[in-house]
Order: C-alpha cells, then structure tokens, then sequence
C-alpha cells in the first residue's frame, strides 16, 4: 500500500510539477488547491503536508505560506469552494414537483460527490467545511423539504429542520459508502430513486430499476 501511494504521488508530481518560480502572481494559490485537492483523491483523506504540496507545484516550502498559513487554512479554502459548488449545483435542480425535486437533489448531491470526491471529502471531514457552511446547506437542504411539506408531498410530523438532516444524513452516507467503493453504481442509483421518497407522501410504488 505505501508503495502504492508513493507511486501515485510521484505520477502526480511529475504531471503536475513546474520548476520554482514558474507561476505567475496569482496562479499558485489554484495550484495549491489544486495539487491539494488531487492528493486527497488518491490518498482517499487530506493526507498530505505542506511541504508535499510545495513539491508538487515546484515551489518553495515557503511560498505555500504567503497564500495559506497552515495546511488547515488551504482545507477550510478547498471545502468553501466545495460547498458553494454544491449548493449552486443544488439549487438549479429543477422538477416538475416539489416532491420530484426531492429526488432531481438526490441525484445531484450524489453526482457531485461521485464526480469531486477530492473536495467532498475535505468538506466532509473534521476541520473541512466551517460551522457556517454547515449551516448554509442545511438551510440549503431544508427549503426544499419545506416546499414539498407545504403541499402535502412530504409527511409533516417531522420538524422540517430534523427532516433536512436526516436527509442530508442518508445522502452523506451512500456518498461515503460510494466513494470507498462499498456500493456498487447500479446499487447508488437505486439508492438515490429510493432516498427522497422515505418519507414521501405523494410517491408511486417504487419499482426495481431495469
């Protein structure tokens, strides 16, 4: 396994190296990101330091410093630029109820895992996405379910605001269960079919997909 990751991280300094000095004022901090973001893809977590990053974008240790001042200050940066990714994702889901958009959100939120999961999982993990983005998309999360309870399409003996985490809660799990590979991708789509109608009052039976 180490020597697996090792390899990995070679490749990825090799494509993604410049020799020091090569960037341009304002290019670097995107590659930090960058570099940052990809590292987390095939480490499967932010495993990485500085000093890492540094090499990959062939800068010196110190120039990562005058962008970000400690490697949780470039995660906080990664999981800000994540979470208003996936909210304008979210929030131009559209569908021709409020209950379906239940379902059309479903969809996207695990799309966007699936298809950026070096940014999902620094939002998901400790020290990723700050309090207020937290509370962002769950705010996020609950307008939908508030529209979808005001036309009796969702059962309303749950507060909306518990709803919309337990909600987020389940897509957040079959996000992670997807990205360590626990599910396969006829199973996600069922799952994603299946997640917005729990609680739905409005749905027809849910048929096995073909």
């Amino acid at each position: 396994m180490e020597a697996a990751t090792a390899t990995s991280a070679e490749t990825s300094a090799r494509r993604m190296t410049k020799p020091p000095g090569a960037y341009r004022h304002g290019d670097l901090r995107n590659a930090l990101i960058a570099a940052a973001t990809e590292l987390t893809v095939q480490r499967a977590g932010p495993d990485f330091t500085l000093r890492e990053i540094a090499g990959i974008t062939g800068v010196r240790h110190a120039a990562v410093y005058r962008h970000f001042a400690s490697k949780g200050a470039l995660l906080e940066e990664i999981a800000r630029l994540g979470v208003a990714s996936l909210r304008a994702r979210l929030e131009d889901e559209r569908a021709a109820s409020p209950g379906d958009r239940l379902e059309a959100i479903a969809g996207g939120y695990l799309d966007f895992a699936l298809t950026r999961p070096g940014e999902y999982r620094v939002m998901a993990q400790e020290g990723g996405a700050c309090a207020a983005q937290y509370r962002a998309l769950l705010d996020m999360m609950a307008e939908p379910v508030a529209a979808a309870q005001a036309v009796g399409a969702l059962r309303k003996d749950i507060p909306t605001e518990t709803m919309a985490r337990l909600w987020w809660a389940e897509l957040h799990g079959l996000a992670m269960l997807a990205l360590n590979t626990a599910m396969k991708p006829g199973e996600v789509s069922d799952c994603v079919r299946a997640v917005a109608r729990v609680w739905r009052a409005d749905a027809p039976a849910l048929q096995p997909a073909a």
